[in-house]
């Protein structure tokens, strides 16, 4: 045995541990409360990052404050018309086709995705998605406008987001380093003991 060969096979495994380090893929998870309403959302992917999505009934001006002020906590589709959308088809979608569709989320048949559009001249009109269960399906138009929500002290179900980081699988790659390690110095003995059978 040569050093070509220690070098295709440590190649062959590094090769392999660079593969086991990209995140396992996950699908979105529907989390229910004990009365089978829907109270969170986990490995919900938009855009190629994936959200716990969690839910809140409140005023806007109490999860969030005043869009003017410094301190605002800024919705995280609120700049982001077109991926609020996106979000609220896909929560649309993920409830409809579950086994049983559910009823509620967070004991309230509608949801809505926050995203600053169209101001109203007094300030307090924002456009918003809003998801409804409509009958026996959910739906992001129940025949009034999706688009405007009252912000004021009107509370309503929001859906809050947090970015969830990729999870690695450190273990593989301490497992293929040691047996990298341990088959190199095996074929170094092997490879020992040929060319001392020579002499």
């Amino acid at each position: 045995m040569n050093s070509k060969l220690v070098c295709s096979v440590m190649s062959i495994i590094s090769s392999f541990a660079i593969t086991t380090t990209v995140p396992p893929a996950q699908a979105a998870q529907i989390i229910y409360n004990g009365t089978g309403n829907v109270s969170k959302i986990e490995n919900f992917t938009a855009d190629g990052i994936t959200y716990d999505i969690t839910f809140k009934s409140d005023t806007f001006l109490n999860l969030f404050g005043f869009p003017s002020n410094p301190d605002f906590n800024t919705p995280t589709f609120w700049n982001n018309q077109q991926g609020a959308r996106k979000v609220a088809n896909g929560i649309e979608l993920l409830l409809n086709t579950q086994p049983t569709v559910p009823s509620k989320v967070n004991n309230s048949s509608s949801v809505l995705v926050p995203y600053r559009g169209i101001i109203a001249s007094n300030q307090s009109l924002y456009i918003v998605n809003k998801i409804d269960d409509y009958i026996t399906r959910w739906s992001n138009f129940r025949g009034e406008s999706q688009d405007i929500f009252t912000l004021g002290n009107e509370k309503a179900n929001y859906a809050l987001f947090t970015v969830k980081q990729p999870q690695r699988i450190p273990e593989n790659n301490f497992l293929l380093g040691m047996l990298g390690v341990a088959l190199t110095i095996g074929l170094k003995q092997i490879e020992g003991r040929s060319s001392s059978k020579r002499f």
